[in-house]
């Protein structure tokens, strides 16, 4: 399985999870609540169908147990690497532990699902 979801941009990912952590979680999560988090763009909007392939949310924007356990600072690297590895699986067919050396197989992987030249950035 490898999840058809991607971002335009990688730039603001990791401060995106810092604010999931630090606040509370919403009773739904919404493009509102990503405007009042600061990410007003529309790319930004992304997020959401992200956090749902990443088991964050359920199919109708509600916050899971995976949601609440990565909140907690002391778990939330291996919630997240468990996320990963069920969300884009068929990379880790590849190699279980891809390096830049694996970047040609692993793009091949994505050509077929990412709009454009088939590169996500």
């Amino acid at each position: 399985m490898l999840t058809n979801t991607y971002l335009v941009g990688s730039g603001r990912v990791q401060d995106f999870f810092d604010k999931l952590k630090g606040g509370q979680a919403p009773e739904q999560f919404t493009t509102q609540l990503l405007k009042d988090w600061g990410f007003s763009s529309s790319n930004d909007r992304a997020y959401i169908p992200l956090l749902k392939a990443l088991g964050f949310l359920s199919p109708d924007g509600k916050p899971t147990s995976r949601y609440h356990s990565y909140r907690d600072h002391s778990r939330s690297k291996k919630v997240m690497a468990e996320a990963l590895r069920e969300a884009y699986a068929d990379i880790f067919l590849i190699k279980e532990i891809p390096s830049a050396a694996d970047r040609g197989a692993i793009l091949g992987k994505f050509k077929d699902r990412v709009p454009g030249d088939g590169v996500a950035e």
